[in-house]
């Protein structure tokens, strides 16, 4: 019986394209960035910023070295969230609703500016009374923990954190890698592909 739900953000919660983002580097830099970041592989300078290894001051004098650019710190931060779309209300709903029957937790891979563009967007959607950690019994962050997926250890923190049993503990997730990371700690788990949304999944109890 599941009794637990641990959830991704990025393309589960929250809709992502990481192709505008790429597509706003290369314009601020004249060449095609794309090989320097996708969903499943990244430059080793994006995974220490993840894990809060570097600050997003020295982030931001990374990706100006990377791509050979000067421009302002507003500029790289607006490319760098360009990927961050909307968050769709009927999504919110579903985890008020899941509140009441399960543990809820966010388990995400972000970084500092995503995360505050990420509370913007949904402040802008849905006000100042309600946030996106508020809809989870905790939130975990990678930058602020100092780990991220698909590393065991940080599934294991959440489970060691929450005093949970993994067998009771359903996870959410779009990443292949990080589904594999988390079935090694013995999670169960769904792996959102092919356009499927958590309203898909008829996660609610009948």
């Amino acid at each position: 019986m599941i009794r637990s739900m641990i959830f991704d953000l990025g393309g589960v919660i929250i809709n992502l394209r990481y192709q505008t983002t790429i597509e706003a580097f290369s314009r601020l830099c004249g060449f095609d960035v794309s090989p320097l970041y996708t969903q499943h592989q990244q430059n080793p300078l994006f995974d220490r910023y993840e894990m809060g290894q570097i600050s997003s001051a020295e982030f931001r004098d990374g990706m100006r070295s990377l791509l050979n650019i000067t421009c302002a710190d507003d500029d790289i931060d607006q490319a760098w969230n360009a990927m961050l779309l909307d968050i769709p209300p009927s999504r919110v709903s579903l985890l008020q609703q899941l509140r009441d029957h399960y543990r809820l937790f966010l388990l995400s891979n972000t970084n500092e500016i995503h995360k505050a563009a990420c509370d913007r967007i949904f402040a802008h959607t849905f006000g100042s009374e309600l946030t996106l950690s508020g809809l989870f019994d905790h939130a975990y962050y990678s930058h602020e923990v100092g780990d991220r997926k698909p590393h065991a250890s940080i599934f294991q923190r959440v489970l060691d954190d929450q005093n949970l049993d993994p067998a009771e503990t359903l996870f959410i997730e779009d990443t292949k890698q990080h589904i594999d990371g988390a079935i090694g700690v013995g999670l169960q788990t769904v792996h959102l592909t092919g356009g499927k949304t958590i309203h898909d999944l008829e996660l609610l109890p009948k």
